[in-house]
């Protein structure tokens, strides 16, 4: 998941590993303008990538206001981790260099991968920043979106695009457009089964990889909410028989934050195991439990699918019943969503859009050249509280509708989950401005999915493809700039 134009740095940054070409020409530098000043600090922190350097950027070029927010090391830790995921970025130009919101383009000197990374400053001197977002790009030729003035003509651009995309094989899957709840955009490309000649449609049933972590958020918030949890508990809490000494000190926030030391499922343990044997939250705890912490709990953030099971054995104890089971019956059914379950690979499923990925398998990255193939052997059996369930663009709509309504949580939770989730709400305390706009992105092998959701302007944006990222994320990107949203 993935927010956007946050104090707290994007949750997940979808990390695809290409080939860096070696240049012997002098690397470009941001202009000597006080937003160039601030992209060149940014690019300094993460050459250097130290709990220092990331701490003393903080102190010298976040706006005052913006550093009240979140504490001093939360921040730290989080910037740190994304320095560390990245690596040093070689800056390539400026996007837009105009406060607030600016943006360059970047290459990750460890992957090779090109990153938009955007800053929303003060509109006025000293231009403090007010927060970050990093986003996958296509590169330097990559065609900037600029608004088009109207929902009709997004619509129309949008046909254009994906008709000539899908002919092309660069996108497959449905895209829905919606305003205030309202669709004025839905269509279907691409086959759901190439197999069979199957078409996708617009009710198609999409797998969406990490979306699902944000039911996983709201099913936690409604259970603190009951008093049946509280974000500073444990894991030992509520998980006696956890085997690691870890969960004496792991809190449920730390968990939902992604700064617990957890890591990730996936891997050689995951690579090893026969995925029909993943059928159950508790099968997937051999994949980590026995592994060391990646760092102290609180101290830095990484992404972490791990915690996030974690997060889903806690509601199943929590609530007694069985993750998928709970959700099923507390989120879908009251949001209207008639099409999302977890269903099985090896289920029965009408109407469900088969994975196709050029990716090889273990590390090596996909290939553009390389054949499709079903993605079946890389998924479990059954989904996680992780990651992995199944939905329409129709009830991904509904839910975005059901949580801003307030019908999930009650408004002070629901602020809760628009906003960073450092804390849970206070009693008598002002409610966090409830405003601006979020991204949720989830995508493996032959998934990539996007929910776009922005509170002032009322939009939706639903992306769901059944191709490898950022198929989804690259059309997602194109369309937020169609309609204007930041």
């Amino acid at each position: 998941m993935k927010h956007r134009w946050k104090s707290a740095l994007p949750a997940a940054l979808c990390v695809l590993a290409l080939a860096a070409a070696a240049s012997a020409a002098p690397s470009p530098a941001p202009p000597d303008t006080p937003q160039g000043k601030r992209m060149s600090a940014l690019l300094a922190a993460f050459e250097t990538g130290t709990p220092d350097a990331i701490r003393a950027f903080v102190q010298a070029n976040f706006a005052a206001s913006s550093q009240k927010e979140i504490p001093l090391e939360q921040r730290v830790g989080r910037l740190g981790g994304m320095a560390k995921e990245v690596g040093p970025l070689e800056f390539d130009r400026v996007l837009k260099g105009e406060a607030p919101d600016v943006s360059f383009l970047a290459r990750s000197k460890k992957s090779g991968e090109w990153i938009e990374v955007g800053m929303r400053l003060e509109p006025a001197p000293p231009f403090g920043i007010m927060g970050l977002r990093f986003e996958n790009s296509e590169g330097p030729g990559a065609e900037a979106a600029t608004p088009l003035g109207s929902d009709a003509a997004v619509a129309a651009k949008a046909g254009e695009t994906l008709r000539a995309l899908s002919e092309k094989g660069a996108f497959s899957g449905v895209v829905l457009l919606a305003r205030n709840g309202t669709p004025f955009f839905l269509e279907a490309y691409g086959s759901a089964d190439r197999d069979f000649g199957v078409p996708n449609r617009k009710d198609t049933k999409f797998n969406l990889g990490s979306i699902n972590k944000i039911f996983t958020q709201a099913a936690i918030a409604q259970l603190a909410a009951a008093g049946k949890l509280s974000l500073s508990d444990t894991i030992r809490k509520h998980l006696p028989d956890y085997p690691n000494p870890a969960a004496d000190r792991i809190t449920i926030q730390q968990l939902l934050t992604m700064t617990s030391g957890l890591g990730d499922i996936f891997g050689k343990k995951y690579d090893a195991t026969p995925k029909a044997r993943l059928r159950t939250l508790a099968d997937f705890l051999p994949l980590f439990v026995d592994e060391p912490l990646l760092f102290e709990p609180g101290t830095s953030r990484r992404y972490s699918n791990a915690g996030y099971v974690v997060l889903g054995l806690i509601i199943e104890k929590a609530s007694g019943q069985g993750y998928h089971d709970y959700v099923r019956e507390h989120l879908f059914r009251p949001a209207g969503m008639k099409d999302t379950d977890a269903y099985a690979q090896d289920a029965i499923v009408p109407n469900r859009a088969v994975g196709y990925t050029r990716e090889t398998g273990g590390d090596a990255p996909s290939r553009p050249d390389a054949p499709l193939r079903v993605n079946i052997y890389a998924l479990p059996a059954v989904s996680s509280s992780a990651g992995g369930g199944y939905s329409t663009a129709a009830d991904l709509l509904a839910f975005d509708q059901a949580m801003r309504a307030n019908r999930l949580l009650s408004p002070e939770w629901t602020d809760w989950f628009y906003s960073g989730k450092e804390h849970p709400p206070a009693p008598g305390a002002p409610a966090p401005q409830r405003g601006g706009g979020f991204g949720f992105a989830g995508g493996t092998a032959g998934v990539n999915a996007v929910l776009e959701c922005d509170l002032d302007t009322g939009a939706t944006i639903v992306v769901l493809s059944n191709l490898d990222p950022p198929s989804a994320e690259n059309v997602a990107k194109k369309l937020r700039g169609w309609m204007g949203l930041r």
